[in-house]
């Protein structure tokens, strides 16, 4: 008998003493910007009221697509990119590696390059496919407003 009460007597404890914040904790899960990621899309959007600039957006060409940029776990950004020439043909044009950090709070992606300058760029997007770089700002259109390059990338 005593060994029941005690027994009930723990468990009513442990009922009691443990709190649960599932109802109310959120856990989410984004994505890793860890991977191998092809260009697709290059596009500019105005500055002043979020369109698209369609002179300065297109996607990307067959040369664009043979090239990649690979950010590894191990903080390298090893990118190799392609162009085209007369005769069709894609020509290597780079094949490099950086060192990189990324700040998931901030969305902010600093590439160090050997030069010793580091590009910032912003994530606009990620999800398990897609990968969205905010790559430039400068005013294309003429109406005194930044404008905002991206390149858009999928996960190969």
């Amino acid at each position: 008998m005593i060994k029941k009460t005690l027994f009930l007597s723990i468990a009513v404890l442990g009922l009691f003493s443990c709190s649960s914040d599932d109802d109310t904790a959120t856990i989410t899960n984004e994505p890793s910007i860890v991977g191998k990621w092809q260009p697709s899309k290059f596009m500019a959007y105005s500055g002043k009221d979020g369109s698209i600039i369609a002179n300065e957006s297109s996607d990307a060409n067959v040369c664009d697509k043979k090239g990649s940029v690979d950010i590894s776990s191990a903080g390298k950004w090893h990118e190799i990119g392609y162009y085209g020439n007369t005769g069709g043909q894609c020509t290597l044009d780079v094949d490099v590696t950086y060192d990189y950090t990324y700040d998931t709070a901030s969305k902010k992606l600093q590439v160090k390059y050997s030069s010793g300058t580091t590009d910032v760029y912003t994530v606009k997007k990620l999800t398990d496919t897609q990968l969205e770089l905010v790559e430039e700002l400068f005013d294309t259109d003429g109406d005194g407003i930044k404008d905002e390059f991206t390149t858009i990338y999928n996960r190969q």
